[in-house]
C-alpha cells in the first residue's frame, strides 16, 4: 500500500473514532429487521474470510 493510502486510511479512521454517526432506523426500515452488530455477522461469517489453504 502506498504511504499516501495509508495516511488516508488512518486518517478516515481518526475521524470516525472521533466524530462517530449516531444511529437511526435507516437499516431496520430498508431490510424490514433490526440491524445487527458487525461482530456479530463476521463471527457467523467467519468461514467466509478464513484464508483458503
Amino acid at each position: 500500500m502506498p504511504p499516501w493510502l495509508a495516511d488516508h486510511v488512518v486518517e478516515i479512521q481518526q475521524l470516525a473514532i472521533a466524530r462517530a454517526e449516531s444511529t437511526n432506523g435507516t437499516i431496520e426500515t430498508v431490510l424490514g429487521r433490526p440491524a445487527r452488530a458487525l461482530r456479530a455477522f463476521i463471527h457467523e461469517h467467519l468461514h467466509t474470510f478464513a484464508p483458503t489453504a
